[in-house]
């Protein structure tokens, strides 16, 4: 299959530390948003590359592919993989820009106060040679509203996570909680003491009933950890630890009546979890002895998946679903499932021009928010992570049953 481009060649710009601000870290990437006078960029995002401390000095040697090609590579697969599976309106344009090393150290020792101290084990890789660029929503909103006030922009990140409960008959007995209980919930007690649990299950956002999603927002706001932050101008008004800004407090009903709006109202969230469960129809109790199958009998190389491979996937996929066609090799199942992993993990940005407007009553007409909406954090998983996707699933059950041992102490989640 002919592979698209979606990337061009890295740009070239002149790139200043003292323009950028820290943003926010995952594990694998670091981002910063652009506060300078270059307008072609003005209010872009810069995401780069993590990795471990004790390698960045020297670089990161454990890349399998060129770094510019795995960028452009998971450019394409954002674009052409989750795309059409959530819907081309939901992915972000990218665009690749060449590094220089000094601009790197410069901005890494700036951002390293700012930096939450469990990310400190990893950061900027100091040998990549190209980032990426994307568009922050509202960058062209004028700074002034039509009523004269100065604008204060708000962006919302929520990590929805899994969406459904696996099939009764795809988990073993021993595990058969898994079908009562979703793994957010589980994983909870795993992370956590039992008194820090967070009251928030994923079930509620997806559940396309407006208290359940209102519960589920306020449950993370109680509770963020890595499923809610809201920035406010690009900076941070609720953090992982549930530290709010007096601003984001004597609003968060406004805005949480809004973005419930929003959550109802978009398809997105619905299409999430139907592509999270089509593409794992096994579970991975089902998609391990698969892996070991296909990796021992030579019909699926134990390497990452080109990005060819993953492309015509989500043609099979697609084509299969439309035809109502079973037909499927151990390869197609193996990465179906790796694409639902990636799906369970996406974060979805949900961006307002100013602050909305409180309701007076729930029952009152809402106006129509104006807002922007993207997914990110959708890069492909690793292949050679199943085995330890498995290890960490009979981990998470485990340490539930522990603690909740009978079904009088087990949550009952509801999709």
């Amino acid at each position: 299959m002919a592979v698209p481009s979606s990337v061009d060649l890295p740009e070239s710009i002149p790139f200043e530390p003292s323009d950028w601000n820290y943003k926010g870290e995952g594990n694998e990437n670091i981002v910063f948003s652009y506060g300078g006078s270059n307008t072609d960029i003005s209010g872009w995002l810069l995401r780069l590359s993590k990795c471990d401390v004790a390698t960045s000095v020297n670089g990161c040697t454990a890349h399998q592919l060129d770094d510019t090609q795995r960028k452009r590579d998971n450019a394409t697969y954002t674009t052409s993989v989750i795309g059409p599976l959530l819907g081309p309106e939901y992915i972000l344009p990218q665009r690749l820009v060449a590094l220089e090393p000094d601009f790197l150290r410069r901005l890494q020792a700036k951002s390293e106060p700012l930096r939450p101290a469990h990310r400190l084990h990893r950061q900027v890789d100091l040998s990549q040679e190209v980032g990426v660029l994307m568009p922050n929503a509202f960058r062209g909103t004028p700074p002034v509203s039509s009523s004269g006030r100065l604008r204060q922009s708000v962006t919302v990140e929520l990590k929805p996570k899994w969406g459904f409960l696996p099939s009764l008959s795809s988990v073993s007995p021993r595990n058969s909680v898994k079908s009562r209980v979703c793994r957010y919930c589980m994983h909870q007690f795993t992370k956590h003491a039992s008194q820090d649990v967070s009251g928030f299950c994923p079930f509620d956002l997806y559940s396309g009933d407006r208290h359940r999603i209102v519960r589920a927002l306020d449950s993370l706001a109680q509770s963020p950890q890595n499923n809610l932050r809201v920035f406010v101008n690009d900076h941070i008004a609720i953090d992982r630890h549930g530290k709010i800004s007096d601003e984001c407090v004597s609003q968060w009903e406004a805005l949480r009546d809004c973005i419930a709006d929003i959550v109802l109202k978009e398809p997105l969230f619905s299409r999430l979890k139907q592509c999270q469960r089509m593409l794992d129809s096994l579970d991975i109790e089902g998609i391990l002895p698969l892996y070991r199958r296909a990796v021992e009998s030579g019909s699926l190389a134990n390497v990452q998946p080109s990005i060819g491979d993953w492309l015509t996937t989500v043609t099979d996929f697609l084509h299969r679903t439309e035809r109502a066609d079973s037909t499927v090799t151990d390869k197609q199942v193996i990465l179906e499932f790796l694409i639902s992993t990636t799906l369970k993990d996406v974060s979805v940005l949900i961006t307002l021009p100013e602050w909305p407007v409180h309701r007076t009553s729930l029952d009152s007409v809402p106006t129509e928010p104006q807002y922007a909406i993207a997914v990110i954090d959708s890069d492909p998983k690793k292949l050679a992570k199943i085995p330890d996707y498995f290890s960490k699933d009979e981990k998470i059950v485990k340490h539930y049953l522990k603690h909740c041992p009978d079904l009088g102490s087990q949550r009952q989640c509801i999709e």
